[in-house]
Order: structure tokens, then sequence, then C-alpha cells
């Protein structure tokens, strides 16, 4: 309900606001391209799939006076494959990476206040939370809202405090009893009372200590989420996990190239049982890694990355990683103007651990050819 009051203040707000301010402004991204897989069950059985997809985001901001901010956008995934159309107004997403495909939402609707000169923030109502590696995929293990086309959200309040090296995040976000806004993955349920206010901390410097361009150490708190024996067992237990980030770089040769390495580890006390996550027997898995390898400026405004990673079977955090898979992926990323970015991925996803029914591990490979327009 809490939740519920502060979106419809934030529209309400901003809704005066662009009456009142003459600096309001809009902006916003249109991606689009084309998306292709095949998919391996555990049986051998194949399938593929293809199709156009289409993410577009429209925002509406500006300063209402006092140090206050208001923002408002609509977002929406299009998908020539899709079966319907829908505008999805509720306190959490369909699935646990967001939007489906024909759905749209307002995926932003929040105040912010900061005083002239201050080192703090707050913001409060719907909003992005992005807390990606540097380098040229931006993936990560926890909070990364709307990755590729995806549309998710985070529903709270986020409070920053910028230093002179480090900047402090506290994030107090709400989760439905229906689910969450995305990019947690079950057995977490939150139907619990106790369960629908979840922590999120942050502390990141991008100060550059020798070849260290980034250092980052995250904490995720969700009490009484978890359910370790699946969902329709009454057992819970609080959801916590930790992660280190760190990229750095170093130039090669004299022509402006850099290589980027960047590397992620993540750990979490308290894990579902296995025959919850469908990856065998016993506790699962605790610990998550990637490593990227990242050579930017290839040519002048060229990027090209590899990212490989293995994330256990009872990591439910991310919207970039399934649980119990390993992921391999190259991606070459083109900024061809200020308001243009062309990208081309091929990505390969195998499941690590199988009960022992498994004939053999799912794997799934896809590739996507997309362009995006900033405006």
């Amino acid at each position: 309900m809490a939740a519920r009051i502060t979106l419809c203040l934030g529209l309400a707000l901003a809704a005066s606001g662009a009456q009142a301010a003459d600096v309001w402004q809009t902006s916003g991204d249109l991606r689009f391209g084309y998306v292709a897989s095949e998919t391996r069950a555990r049986s051998g059985a194949t399938t593929d799939a293809d199709s156009l997809r289409v993410r577009a985001r429209f925002r509406v901001a500006g300063d209402l006076g006092g140090g206050w901010r208001a923002s408002g956008r609509v977002a929406a995934r299009l998908d020539t494959n899709q079966d319907n159309e829908e505008f999805w107004l509720r306190m959490y997403a369909p699935g646990a990476t967001g939007l489906n495909d024909g759905q749209a939402t307002i995926d932003e609707a929040y105040l912010e206040y900061r005083a002239p000169e201050s080192p703090w923030s707050l913001r409060m109502g719907r909003f992005q939370a992005a807390f990606g590696l540097d380098d040229v995929m931006k993936k990560s293990l926890d909070q990364n809202d709307s990755t590729n086309f995806d549309v998710t959200w985070t529903d709270g309040a986020w409070w920053q405090w910028r230093g002179k090296d480090w900047t402090t995040h506290v994030i107090a976000r709400h989760n439905d009893r229906r689910g969450s806004t995305g990019g947690l993955r079950r057995p977490l349920d939150f139907r619990d009372g106790d369960s629908r206010a979840g922590l999120f901390l942050a502390t990141e410097s991008k100060t550059a200590v020798g070849p260290l361009v980034q250092r980052m150490v995250t904490l995720t708190w969700l009490p009484s989420a978890l359910r370790p024996n699946g969902l329709a067992d009454p057992a819970l237990e609080d959801y916590l996990a930790v992660t280190a980030k760190a990229t750095a770089e170093w130039p090669l040769g004299a022509g402006g190239t850099k290589f980027r390495l960047g590397g992620e580890l993540g750990w979490t006390p308290d894990t579902p049982r296995r025959e919850a996550m469908n990856s065998g027997t016993g506790d699962a898995d605790a610990l998550s890694w990637q490593a990227s390898f990242n050579f930017m400026d290839i040519r002048p405004d060229h990027d090209l990355g590899i990212v490989y990673g293995r994330v256990a079977d009872g990591w439910l955090l991310s919207s970039d990683f399934r649980p119990n898979d390993e992921l391999l992926e190259v991606r070459w990323v083109w900024q061809a103007t200020k308001d243009w970015q062309l990208d081309a991925r091929f990505r390969r996803r195998e499941e690590i651990d199988l009960p022992a029914s498994a004939a053999r591990p799912r794997r799934d490979d896809d590739i996507y050819l997309r362009a995006t327009w900033r405006f």
C-alpha cells in the first residue's frame, strides 16, 4: 500500500510540476533488432525461435523548485511473436525478466530531493537502479534493472551519499505479495508480511588507483523471502547475499586501444535445497562469479567484450544470469554517433548441476543484432 501511494503521489506531482515548470524536458530511447535462439533440452530435443523485437521508452522530467525534481517514464516491449497487447500497471512484474512481449508500463515515477551543493540525495517512488561492472557488457550478479530488451524497475526509496572518492547507496525496496519487480528468482517469495521490504547496500569508487578504475561492494537482504524447500513448503528463511566487483584497465600500444579486465564474486550463506531448484539433491551451491575481458577502442568507438561466468543454483538475484548456469558471451559494440549505438552478441548458456534423471544439461544458444537510438 505504501509503495502504491508513493507511486501515485509521484505521478500526481510530476503532472502538476509539468504545468508549472518551464524547465520540463523530454527524452527517451528506441531499441530494435533481430533475436534468434536454439535450445537443446535435457532430453536432447531441440527447438528454435527468431523474431524482431523493440523496446521503446519515453521520459518526462524536470525541476519542481526547492531542490526537488520529478521524473516519469513509459516503457514498452514489443515482439513480432507476441500474442496480445497489455498496459501492465501493477506493483509487481509478470516474470523474473520483467515485462512480457506485448506489454507496456510506467517504469519510472519518482520524486528526488537534492539540495544545492549537498553530498546526499533521496529518490522516492519507482526508479531504475543498475550496479554492473564498468565494462562492455555491464553485467551484474545482483541489482541491474532493464538490461538488454527487458523492462524491470524498483519500487521504494534510494538514498545516495557522494564523497570525494566513494559513493554510498542505500535502497529500501518494496516487494509485492504477488511477486517482485524483476530480477529475483524462485523460490524467493513475498507472500509473508515480513518479506515485503528488502534492503540493498552498495559502496563504489571510480577513482583510479593504479590500473583499478572501479571498486564496489554490495549487500542484499531479503527478510523471510526464501522458501528453501520450494514454494509449496511453509518454511521461511532470510536471503542474504554479498558481492565484490572490480575493473582494471591497461593501455595496449600507442593507438588508443585499452584492455579492461572485470571481475565479480558473489556469495550467499543461505541457499534453497536442490530439489526446489530441480538441480539434484542436497543444499544448492552458494558461490558465483563472472570475469570479463574487454578491448576498448579497437578502432575509434568500437569495443569488443568477452564474459564468462558460473552462477550457482542457489544464486537468485540476477537479471543477467540464471541460477545454475555457465555462461559465455561475446559482444561487439559500435558507438556510431552520439545518439546511435549498434550491438552484436553471441551467447551460450548451459546448466551446471543436474538431477540423476537428467540425460544431459540444457543448453541455450542465442544471438542478436540491435540498434539503440537515444533522443
